[in-house]
């Protein structure tokens, strides 16, 4: 009997990690296991509920357990995934932003979110106001930084790279934040675009997620964008003038594998759709995406985002969805799912 029963040591011995990785798990997955008991040395947990709960989660095993191949634990190297759409307000920042979070406190990844758009709507949802004028106040290295000629370009990418949020587990939120000089720099490097991806591949073994939010236009930085991401994910709300930058990506993405014939073309990981409502003039876009992702090929994930006033409380506190006061359970909710989603689909 006593061999069915485990705590935080002997869980964290059964799944190969520590007992405060454990701990946070607990404290952060509402699906975790309830103890049996709660003794004064601690809480006490069946092990056919750990075991069925590490299974569900996708969690490895250290130990031996019946049906289960045990499996060493991955070397990290980061799926780099681009939100892009050449229209703007389709709500990327605010995407890349609850994605990214999400990945990080609710999966215990290790994240990197950088901002690739000169007016840093990432950044600042991500700091917050007061933190990112901080930022600004501090001098603090952005992204256009990595585009400068080589003699004004920082030796080290983890120079321009911001610590977010840290956890005791490994997890991370970390940023590479953008400001408007982005918008100055860009225009004379043409022929530095590659620098994004030279840079980001040198600390790929770092994180598990890297999310590229993109200016929402073509240019340079979609160029750039191009050439550092696995991944490209499509968000779109669905009215008229959104919808209309699918076919200027679709046409972008084809010269840039024209032109650049070495390089590898990002995958279409799939349109989001965002920022949704019950109305009836949102029926027709809807139908018009359907048609252009069939069209192109591109799958379209079955989780979408309604609209909701929290998303823009959170960015004035540098908070996701999930952090944020009054945000209603089920908005919570579709984000866990297409959270969900969108880590599947990019082998997470």
């Amino acid at each position: 009997m006593a061999a069915d029963l485990l705590g935080l040591a002997e869980i964290a011995a059964l799944l190969g990690t520590t007992k405060q990785v454990v701990s946070n798990w607990r404290t952060r997955k509402p699906g975790f296991p309830h103890p049996v008991v709660e003794l004064k040395s601690g809480p006490v947990w069946q092990r056919e509920d750990i075991v069925r709960w590490a299974k569900r989660e996708g969690v490895s095993f250290a130990e031996p357990v019946e049906g289960h191949v045990r499996r060493r634990a991955p070397a990290r190297h980061a799926r780099i995934v681009a939100l892009m759409n050449m229209k703007g307000g389709v709500g990327k920042s605010t995407l890349a932003t609850n994605l990214g979070w999400y990945a990080a406190f609710e999966r215990n990844r290790r994240v990197l979110l950088v901002d690739l758009d000169p007016q840093f709507n990432l950044s600042q949802y991500v700091l917050g106001t007061a933190g990112y004028e901080k930022l600004l106040h501090d001098e603090q290295l952005t992204v256009e930084a990595l585009f400068r000629p080589a003699e004004e370009r920082p030796e080290n990418v983890q120079d321009v790279i911001v610590t977010v949020r840290e956890y005791r587990d490994g997890s991370c939120v970390h940023l590479i934040p953008a400001s408007l000089d982005l918008a100055w720099t860009i225009k004379h490097a043409e022929s530095r675009v590659h620098l994004l991806k030279t840079y980001l591949d040198e600390v790929r073994n770092m994180y598990d997620l890297i999310i590229i939010d993109c200016a929402p236009t073509e240019s340079l930085l979609s160029i750039a964008a191009y050439h550092a991401a696995d991944y490209v994910f499509i968000p779109v709300k669905p009215e008229f003038l959104p919808t209309i930058g699918l076919p200027l990506l679709q046409r972008s993405m084809l010269e840039f594998g024209n032109t650049y014939r070495d390089a590898s073309v990002p995958e279409v990981g799939g349109i989001i759709l965002n920022d949704t409502a019950n109305k009836v003039e949102q029926e027709k876009s809807r139908h018009d995406i359907l048609v252009a992702a069939k069209e192109y090929d591109w799958p379209i994930l079955k989780n979408e985002i309604s609209h909701s006033e929290s998303y823009p409380a959170g960015a004035r506190l540098g908070k996701p969805i999930f952090m944020t006061d009054n945000a209603r359970t089920v908005k919570k909710s579709e984000l866990v799912r297409l959270g969900d989603e969108f880590l599947k689909g990019i082998g997470l």
